[in-house]
């Protein structure tokens, strides 16, 4: 009998304990619109394979739903630049390259007419290393796929998860 009600009270307060990463600053946003980027780049593809990647990514994150039509807020953005350079070389050859892509992003509120966030010179980079077996990332696509990664994470950093 003990140990039932103690089993019970350990549930009870473990289950009041929760912590959420959540913010509930934008309660009226639950859905988004993802413009697809423009691509001011030679990189062919590079917008679709980022429009793909974000609304994936929403779609998995779920704090806002996927729609085309009467958003509650719209992303859209451009890129800028994308460079594929070598990063680090020793005396056999090429180690590493590091990729950059320049965006400019602008995430607006349509519900209340608002720009949450602005960025026009907005970095993010990744490396790779096809020769290295203990690199994070050993192809092009890896590393770009890590840059949306990141993009997505700042956005929702600067967004959602304001406090």
């Amino acid at each position: 009998m003990n140990r039932i009600i103690f089993i019970s009270l350990i549930i009870v307060l473990l289950s009041s304990c929760s912590y959420s990463v959540y913010s509930s600053g934008y309660p009226h946003l639950k859905t988004i619109a993802v413009i697809p980027f423009e691509n001011s780049t030679t990189e062919y593809q590079l917008e679709n394979d980022l429009f793909l990647d974000l609304s994936e990514r929403f779609e998995q994150d779920g704090r806002l739903s996927l729609v085309t039509f009467s958003p509650d807020c719209q992303l859209e953005g451009k890129i800028l630049d994308y460079s594929d350079k070598i990063y680090s070389y020793n005396s056999a050859g090429i180690e590493q390259y590091q990729i950059k892509i320049l965006f400019s992003i602008i995430f607006t509120d349509l519900k209340k007419n608002n720009i949450l966030m602005k960025n026009d010179t907005l970095v993010l980079s990744a490396e790779y290393s096809s020769s290295d077996e203990n690199a994070e990332f050993s192809t092009e696509e890896e590393a770009r796929k890590e840059i949306y990664k990141d993009l997505f994470d700042m956005i929702l950093r600067e967004t959602l998860e304001q406090w």
